[in-house]
């Protein structure tokens, strides 16, 4: 290898390696929320879900994904979206864009997430980029394979 191929190789490894220590601590979670219910053992008519996912440095955020979804249940018991998904990424250095799409999955929903940061953050924040998760009939939340 040429000495500035050499460089460029150094410098990539250098910024894939510590990337996520430059972009800050993770914090990630889930909040969980359903209709109540009336009758012991009865299962709510709906849920919702909200995840997010963001790295910081004290005060200031450098990277933040949210998804939003609420669920009811039809019928036949199974749950079906009723609002979103709804999802969004968001750097300190401008908007990124996201998607996301929810499908039946028993009696529950399943959704997929694919987030995009906006100038290579995305190559070096650590993260991963596409990602689901699965909300139950019962108000439960199981990451899954995209």
């Amino acid at each position: 290898m040429t000495r500035s191929t050499s460089a460029v190789v150094g410098v990539g490894l250098a910024v894939w390696m510590f990337g996520p220590v430059l972009l800050g601590s993770n914090a990630s979670g889930v909040e969980l929320g359903q209709t109540p219910v009336t009758q012991p053992g009865e299962l709510p008519a709906c849920v919702s879900a909200h995840t997010f996912d963001s790295r910081f440095w004290g005060g200031w955020q450098t990277l933040r994904s949210d998804a939003w979804l609420t669920g009811c249940r039809n019928s036949a018991g199974q749950l079906r979206a009723a609002s979103g998904p709804t999802c969004r990424a968001t750097s300190f250095l401008g908007p990124g864009s996201a998607t996301c799409t929810a499908s039946p999955a028993g009696d529950g929903l399943k959704v997929v997430v694919q987030l995009d940061y906006p100038f290579g953050l995305d190559l070096i924040a650590g993260q991963p980029l596409k990602t689901a998760f699965t909300v139950s009939r019962s108000g439960g939340w199981t990451a899954v394979a995209p």
